[in-house]
């Protein structure tokens, strides 16, 4: 008999072999294919076979819209003034401040005037290589800036010592500059441009910009703490509120309008966070800065600026709606309270938490649930004219500065023939918009917020509901004095359900009894308004809710 065993062997050491190759095999597989393009630049072969057939057919899928890239340059530019022209929201405008008259002087104060904010920091940058500033948008609608006072802001000397800080990186461990602050120039440091604001003083425009985005955290508060990443860093006080400089600026620049110096005094906000705009208010900050015109206009992109300056010359008449609940204080807002950072239990054991506190070992709790915004102010409010327990002492007059869905014209505009038709699956609300202006032309953005009945079963169930949401929006064409459009806009009644997690059975609540209003949120308010001082007065609030729904039904003095 012949002895097997070395061929055993061998068949054993071969099968161990084969195994191991194949592993190999598999995970060089995987390693190549995630790594291919790095492989194939190292070995310097091609990603990509190009294959030619014949063909006939059309086999440009994306076919160019514009016959060159300048072509294109200038749709994006002239499409970026559009948006911002089209968005900016018109605040306040006494004594005709706005638009300014034809070939006015103006001048220029602040930094954000020579600095504008185009974007946010992180992702949100904009590239303002070839940026147009605010003295060209100005000068191209005929408008002649104060060259003196430009060229002090723009010097060396100021750039280097005024203009603001932002945190200098994004990084985990935020330890380099992760500070904001304003930084403006003292009015001192103006004093050797004073003597030619007379020759430019049609109007002294303010551009209050703030900065924000990745990176850190918006210090806040007067006690100086930054609520950032860094639990307990000492901040630059309170980021979104006026700086000293700031009103040193605005007391100066009143004193100058009351001399004669200025005729008007206009405030752009150049920033998409919330500034505080207390300083709007004589009545809420004790002092009055004779502002006589303010417009929101954000961060203005590459070439929004552009819009500003059609804006600002009455070019083009504004028909932006804020996005944003402004406050006179922004601590009203309970999110500044509930908004706070604290370390995972078990963070240092893990090594996340190093010297200058690394944000993977910091988390914040959202509190808020659904009241977030203008749904937090319009439900409480219609809690204190409801009587509802827990309302607490709250006056939204006194909150609230401009709310969201805000925004201003040059022109007046007059709702009319307001219906609503219900379908199965859909409302539609129509109304005709009317221009009752007589000088400026305009579009009107029309606004629909609905309410959704607070039923029994929301009230055992603990299901929340706002009192008032935006549903659905449009905007005109531009209409000239007399002029009118008649507006649809659709709202599907599957966007105004609400999510019940305490049943899981059916968890989608479909109601019946909404309300909707075309009226804009100060109109809302100004019929609330109205029935809260009748209930005060002794009329039961089923009786008021039923006599006031619409503006045009509230006593002249709650229309203005």
């Amino acid at each position: 008999m012949k002895n097997t065993k070395p061929k055993v062997r061998l068949w054993s050491v071969l099968t161990g072999l084969t195994a191991i190759l194949t592993v190999a095999a598999i995970v060089g597989n995987i390693i190549a294919n995630q790594y291919a393009t790095t492989l194939n630049v190292a070995l310097n072969a091609s990603t990509y076979k190009i294959i030619k057939g014949e063909t006939t057919g059309d086999t440009e899928y994306f076919k160019k819209g514009f016959a060159s890239d300048e072509e294109r340059e200038a749709y994006e530019a002239e499409l970026c003034a559009t948006v911002e022209a089209e968005g900016a929201a018109l605040l306040k405008n006494e004594n005709n401040a706005l638009p300014l008259a034809s070939g006015a002087k103006v001048s220029l104060f602040g930094h954000g005037s020579v600095d504008l904010m185009y974007g946010g920091t992180g992702s949100g940058s904009v590239d303002t290589s070839k940026a147009p500033n605010l003295k060209q948008a100005l000068e191209a609608q005929g408008i002649t800036i104060n060259q003196t006072l430009w060229d002090l802001y723009s010097s060396d000397s100021m750039m280097s010592k005024y203009s603001r800080l932002t945190p200098a990186s994004i990084s985990d461990t935020l330890e380099a500059n992760t500070q904001y602050a304003v930084n403006e120039a003292p009015w001192s440091a103006l004093s050797s441009a004073e003597s030619s604001f007379a020759e430019y003083g049609d109007a002294a425009i303010v551009v209050l910009s703030r900065s924000g985005g990745e990176g850190a955290d918006l210090p806040s508060g007067e006690n100086g703490t930054s609520d950032s990443w860094i639990s307990g860093q000492e901040g630059d006080g309170n980021y979104l509120a006026l700086s000293a400089e700031e009103i040193e600026l605005l007391q100066n620049l009143k004193a100058l309008k009351d001399n004669g110096t200025f005729k008007n005094i206009v405030v752009l906000i150049n920033s998409s966070n919330a500034i505080e705009l207390d300083f709007l208010n004589p009545e809420i900050c004790g002092e009055d800065y004779g502002i006589d015109a303010a417009m929101w206009i954000g961060d203005v992109g590459q070439t929004g600026i552009n819009g500003v300056g059609q804006l600002l010359s009455g070019a083009v008449t504004p028909s932006g709606s804020l996005v944003d609940t402004y406050l006179y204080d922004n601590m009203a807002n309970p999110a500044m309270y509930n908004f706070y950072t604290q370390a995972y239990p078990n963070a240092a054991e893990y090594n996340l938490l190093t010297e200058g506190a690394d944000v993977q070992g910091m988390y914040s709790v959202y509190q808020e649930g659904i009241y977030l915004g203008y749904r937090y102010f319009e439900t409480r409010y219609e809690d204190v004219v409801m009587g509802t327990a827990k309302a607490g002492d709250y006056d939204w007059a006194t909150t609230v500065a401009y709310p969201f869905g805000y925004g201003d014209s040059y022109t007046t505009f007059a709702y009319s023939n307001f219906n609503v038709a219900e379908s199965d699956d859909a409302f539609t609300v129509t109304l005709k918009v009317t221009n009752t202006g007589k000088t400026y032309s305009g579009k009107e953005t029309v606004q629909v917020y609905f309410q959704s009945p607070y039923t029994d079963y929301d009230k055992a169930n603990g299901i929340e509901k706002a009192a008032a949401e935006l549903c659905g929006f449009a905007k005109t064409d531009v209409l000239a004095p007399g002029a009118s459009e008649d507006v649809t806009i659709t709202v599907k009644k599957s966007e105004l359900r609400t999510y019940d997690a305490n049943n899981a059975v059916n968890n989608i609540l479909a109601a019946k009894g909404y309300t909707l209003t075309g009226a804009k949120m100060k109109e809302i308010q100004a019929v609330n308004a109205c029935r809260r001082d009748a209930v005060a007065k002794g009329m039961k609030l089923e009786e008021a809710m039923d006599k006031w729904q619409t503006m045009d039904q509230l006593p002249a003095e709650y229309r203005s």
